[in-house]
């Protein structure tokens, strides 16, 4: 399908200050000191040796902000389009490929999405912008034109090399608006239009790449998800906060959204800098504090991170919903430096814990003791299946997962508890 989707952010506050020479100054950012994570880079955590990838629309590679920043890129444009690609085509790969459409040789300055997104990410700092949240980061852009088979491949690519690039988050930042978009692609678990990227997502997921999407601009409170693509179950949505810590007006609310975040950082324009808005603008920022945290607690699960991330944070209470975490990077950063080993902060101390694999009528059976709350993921027979979170069975101590595989073959079952590896068995099925 080649439904045509918009950006959840069209137009921007734009406050362009003109060129800066390069330099680690320490210039004023309100967003960044919203989330606390000054203490963390002071510690000297910046996001070194992870990059974030992003489907957008592509950055200048010109710019300042994104000097030695850029290390791989996409580029699909639709046949039906008159847009192509940097080296002429409609298809592209390296780092090349992540820039921002020229044509006549400059770029297109209305197409500044793109480097909105990833300079809040991923900027380098300099005498007139405070950088990006993760500023040792790099940055994967995929630069398309939103059809959902180049959102698809754009997903796919980055999610191929994403062990290459060191890839530890992917952020979303466009949704489909009513106008544009059917009611049913609100049923983005049940559609099947939209199958074979959320298997993508959630894979990546698996593996600890955690995708972070803009829950969307439309103002209504009685949505039952977020926009395409925040509604998907393994993307983490993401709302929006003003400078006086309200939730922003135009946010699309929903149970879905996980944590909120500044919509008024500073970035990059196509030539100077402009200050962000929307979702759009909230988005990277998360994607780039749990690059940050990632970084830092390499020993960490991204799940564990994630849940940090939750408990440390502020709360914000909306209209309908109540104590949203409003993301505060130095308290994720305390619970997790706090927290021995791998353990998630919540978990007690000498809990028992324990994954049993079994078999019975044709099914394979995954019991659990002592992970209720968390995230589990089994791949049995080569498929996947997840429950989050992990409760009890009726009337038991343990839970319960199956799958029907039929008897009398052998199955590989691999079980993971919040992307740790806990148990692995090959058992005949009876």
């Amino acid at each position: 399908m080649l439904k045509k989707f918009f950006a959840s952010l069209v137009t921007t506050s734009l406050l362009l200050v003109g060129f800066a020479t390069p330099a680690q100054a320490n210039v004023a950012e309100p967003a960044f000191d919203m989330v606390n994570v000054s203490s963390v880079r002071d510690a000297g955590h910046i996001g070194e040796g992870a990059s974030i990838a992003f489907i957008d629309q592509g950055v200048n590679l010109t710019h300042e902000y994104f000097q030695d920043q850029v290390i791989d890129g996409f580029c699909l444009y639709a046949s039906y389009t008159s847009n192509f690609c940097p080296n002429g085509s409609k298809s592209q790969t390296g780092v090349v490929a992540a820039s921002q459409r020229i044509v006549n040789n400059f770029p297109v300055f209305a197409e500044n999405h793109g480097n909105m997104v990833a300079g809040i990410a991923a900027g380098k700092p300099n005498s007139v912008a405070a950088g990006g949240i993760a500023p040792g980061a790099k940055i994967v852009m995929a630069n398309i034109d939103l059809t959902l088979e180049g959102i698809t491949e754009a997903a796919r690519y980055i999610s191929q090399r994403a062990e290459a690039n060191n890839t530890v988050a992917m952020s979303l930042s466009f949704g489909g608006l009513f106008s544009e978009m059917p009611r049913s692609w609100l049923l983005c678990d049940t559609n099947p239009a939209l199958s074979e990227l959320a298997s993508i997502i959630g894979d990546m997921r698996d593996r600890g790449i955690i995708t972070f999407a803009a829950a969307g601009n439309t103002p209504v409170l009685d949505i039952a998800t977020s926009v395409f693509p925040s509604c998907l179950e393994d993307v983490v949505a993401i709302g929006s906060v003003n400078a006086q810590r309200e939730i922003s007006w135009y946010v699309t609310m929903s149970n879905k959204i996980e944590f909120l975040a500044p919509d008024f950082a500073r970035s990059a324009d196509t030539l100077g800098y402009l200050t962000g808005s929307g979702t759009s603008a909230a988005t990277p920022l998360v994607a780039a504090a749990f690059t940050v945290l990632k970084q830092a607690f390499p020993n960490k699960t991204s799940e564990q991170i994630l849940l940090a991330m939750k408990q440390g944070s502020s709360k914000v209470d909306d209209v309908i919903r109540k104590q949203i975490p409003l993301l505060n990077i130095s308290g994720a950063y305390q619970l997790l430096a706090s927290s021995a080993g791998g353990s998630t902060p919540s978990e007690p101390e000498n809990s028992e814990q324990k994954v049993t694999i079994g078999t019975f009528n044709g099914y394979i059976a995954i019991y659990t003791k002592g992970y209720e709350g968390r995230r589990l993921t089994a791949k049995v027979a080569g498929k996947w299946l997840k429950v989050d979170p992990i409760t009890l069975a009726p009337g038991k101590t343990y839970s319960l997962t199956k799958r029907n595989t039929g008897a009398g073959y052998n199955i590989n079952v691999e079980v993971y508890i919040d992307g740790a590896l806990v148990a692995e068995d090959n058992v005949l099925t009876r």
